[in-house]
């Protein structure tokens, strides 16, 4: 019994780990059907604390000022990572929900914007 519940911290630990650093990312949000997609990167900045909670940010270049959103509601299950990001604009705020698959040193997942019946996908590298 001890063995397992062992072996069950060290898994989680060592997932936690990988997810830990800089992830360079690119989404591309649709447009109208004549316009192409268009690519925008951004950065994700993860931190797993000692008490497994995962911390950080996204951060998104702009033309004169970037914009950081801070990380919240995380729930790390495995290599899979959900959160939820505010932004606040002049729109208004807009919350977005983010479900990330992590494998290796590259992430895949899906940010959809509150109300949205479906989200955008993006890929991410680890930053070396």
């Amino acid at each position: 019994m001890k063995l397992a519940v062992a072996f069950a911290a060290f898994a989680l630990a060592a997932s936690a780990a990988a997810i830990d650093g800089q992830w360079n990312a690119e989404l591309r949000a649709g447009g109208k059907k004549a316009a192409p997609a268009r690519a925008t990167s951004f950065n994700l900045n993860l931190k797993t604390q000692p008490d497994g909670q995962v911390t950080g940010a996204v951060a998104i270049p702009g033309k004169k000022k970037g914009r950081q959103q801070i990380i919240q509601k995380a729930k790390l299950d495995g290599n899979r990572l959900s959160f939820t990001t505010v932004q606040t604009g002049k729109n208004g705020t807009m919350t977005f929900s983010w479900q990330v698959t992590v494998d290796g040193d590259q992430m895949t997942g899906t940010r959809t914007r509150e109300g949205a019946k479906r989200g955008v996908t993006f890929k991410a590298r680890k930053a070396s």
